[in-house]
């Protein structure tokens, strides 16, 4: 394993290490798989605070803790696999239904939302790209330069596309609430081209380019996909902060 090529840096040993384990999805989310082709200094990166005082895998790890509480909401389970504590969400029990209460470390000014939906989506790349490679062997490529320059490299901005559903049924493994994994092309609504990946993960469907894009390629991208969808969707929208997503799954609600 002393050959190994690290997937965002490209650096091989002796350059660098790859001593310590690189969970694709966050361990306190009950990710249980690894990346061996992460390097220690990229992993530290993910998983270290930055200047805004939480890490990229935490803004991942606060909108989809919201996510998976509810889907383990009255759920027994043989043993607890993964814990998360919030520093911006408090999840409690009223009229035995979840409830979902924002702490004060949520700040609602532009400049907070804006980049921490941000580092949601690098993080989101970041499950992606680490898994794609663990499970398909891909991404060394020139063509997901796009993917390390945004995620690892914080550098230009990519879109991310939210499709939210109609009905509130969910096509999951009975464990995937407590152990997440991410299913590559698991159902037909999920459209994939040369250019754009869809994925779909607790419940929540995202799409994304994984190159460098032009906005004729977006546009394209979202009719293509939109046919697919027309069905079991009800609408689309690119993320431009956290509320944008239905985190509380409350289109679980009108099921009741």
């Amino acid at each position: 394993m002393n050959n190994r090529i690290c997937l965002w840096c490209l650096k091989s040993n002796p350059q660098t290490t790859f001593d310590k384990k690189a969970h694709t999805i966050p361990k306190s989310l009950g990710g249980q798989n690894y990346n061996n082709n992460v390097c220690d200094a990229c992993n530290e990166y993910f998983g270290n605070k930055q200047e805004r005082n939480y890490s990229i895998e935490e803004a991942l790890k606060e909108a989809f803790n919201i996510s998976r509480n509810r889907f383990l909401f009255g759920q027994k389970t043989k043993k607890q696999v993964g814990k998360f504590r919030s520093r911006f969400f408090d999840i409690k029990t009223r009229k035995n239904k979840p409830r979902l209460s924002i702490k004060p470390a949520f700040r609602l000014d532009g400049n907070f939302q804006k980049q921490l939906c941000r580092d949601f989506k690098r993080g989101l790349y970041k499950m992606y790209f680490e898994e794609l490679n663990r499970q398909r062997d891909l991404g060394y490529a020139e063509h997901y330069n796009a993917i390390r320059d945004f995620a690892r490299s914080d550098r230009f901005d990519m879109p991310v596309f939210y499709f939210v559903k109609a009905v509130g049924l969910f096509t999951m493994l009975r464990s995937e609430a407590e152990t997440p994994v991410l299913i590559f092309d698991r159902m037909l609504y999920l459209y994939s081209n040369d250019k754009f990946v869809e994925i779909e993960f607790l419940g929540h469907v995202f799409g994304f380019p994984t190159t460098y894009v032009s906005s004729d390629d977006i546009k394209s991208y979202i009719n293509e996909s939109l046919k697919t969808k027309q069905k079991h969707f009800r609408k689309f929208t690119l993320i431009e902060k956290l509320t944008d997503i239905d985190l509380a799954l409350s289109i679980l609600d009108t099921n009741n």
